[in-house]
């Protein structure tokens, strides 16, 4: 058996990366595979910029989510000016009516 307290080495640790949570291939393995060959044949880092810039989206989707969250303020900001320029002319109309206008409604 192993020894209480002992790890595995690197070279015996195995990476679990390239399996999805059902067991089959992960949604982020071909790009993290197009980015590991890219930085094993790359004469600089810098080649493989947006090979990384890919993997690390697919990984955490922070460019997806600023932008959702930026279409939902401005969804936000449309709706709260259409309800203010709707609740000035509901209030327009509520002053310029006069009692006289009302009376012979009825």
């Amino acid at each position: 058996g192993q020894c209480v307290g002992h790890r595995p080495s690197r070279v015996q640790a195995k990476m679990a990366s390239g399996f999805g949570a059902k067991g089959n291939e992960g949604r982020c393995t071909p790009l993290w595979q197009n980015f590991s060959r890219c930085m094993s044949t790359a004469d600089s880092p810098s080649e493989c910029t947006n090979l990384r810039e890919d993997y690390f989206e697919c990984l955490h989707h922070r460019k997806e989510i600023r932008r959702s969250n930026s279409v939902m303020e401005q969804r936000a900001k449309v709706i709260n000016e259409k309800a203010a320029v709707l609740k000035e002319k509901i209030w327009k109309e509520v002053f310029d009516t006069s009692w006289a206008t009302v009376e012979k409604a009825k």
